[in-house]
């Protein structure tokens, strides 16, 4: 079974999202902000990481950058799913090997869970 870690401070996109993949068969961990989602990364070694941007203590590009430079740690592909469409975002995340850019608003849980399942080759 595959494991996805979601790292979002936004609880109803993370029970939502949770629900959604449980259904299909994934097996869910999430956490609140990227400090506990680093945490999270390097103890449950998850196949993909849903990753926000703006959260409390440790932000997404914040996490991204830690990821990055801990050669110890794997590093499953990663997709962002924010609200931010900011192309300097999108372009750091880039750089720091992300996968892909979902704006959480204009895409359904079904388009995401596509491309969940186009990336895990599920």
């Amino acid at each position: 079974m595959k494991k996805i870690l979601i790292i979002d401070d936004d609880v109803v996109f993370q029970k939502t999202m949770s629900t959604k993949l449980e259904l299909i068969t994934y097996q869910v961990i999430t956490a609140s902000d990227g400090e506990e989602g680093l945490n999270k990364t390097i103890s449950e070694k998850p196949d993909l990481i849903l990753l926000d941007i703006k959260m409390p203590k440790l932000d997404g590009i914040g996490f991204l950058k830690k990821l990055h430079a801990d050669k110890n740690t794997s590093h499953p592909p990663i997709l962002i799913t924010s609200n931010l469409s900011s192309m300097d975002q999108i372009s750091e995340g880039v750089s720091l090997g992300v996968r892909g850019y979902i704006i959480k608003s204009n895409e359904t849980l079904d388009s995401i869970v596509q491309e969940i399942k186009t990336i895990l080759n599920t």
